[in-house]
């Protein structure tokens, strides 16, 4: 599956969101090319880039060098849909739903 090639990969380099959001969960070290991520918040996985392409193989090599990061719960902490079902299995519905047509 795609999360199993994150954990395999040294580094990530383009402007997938998957790069800043999974990545960041993972620790997966990560380049951002370009503007597209442009508002998103980041983990400290990701290393923003121009189109440059000395800049871009060096920051590859650097986060290569660095490694993994430590798991960043910044846009979850893969629990929602345990929380979730909980909620709703003590939930307490008053309403019935009445058909009116």
């Amino acid at each position: 599956t795609f999360i199993r090639l994150m954990l395999r990969c040294s580094c990530m380099i383009g402007n997938s969101s998957a790069a800043i959001r999974e990545g960041a969960f993972l620790g997966v070290p990560a380049v951002n090319v370009g503007t597209r991520q442009d508002g998103r918040e980041r983990g400290t996985n990701v290393r923003d880039v121009g189109y440059d392409t000395a800049e871009i193989v060096a920051a590859a090599a650097a986060q290569r060098e660095h490694g993994r990061y430590p798991s960043d719960p910044l846009y979850g902490d893969g629990q929602a849909g345990q929380r979730i079902a909980d909620i709703l299995a003590t939930a307490e519905i008053k309403q019935q739903k009445r058909i009116t047509y």
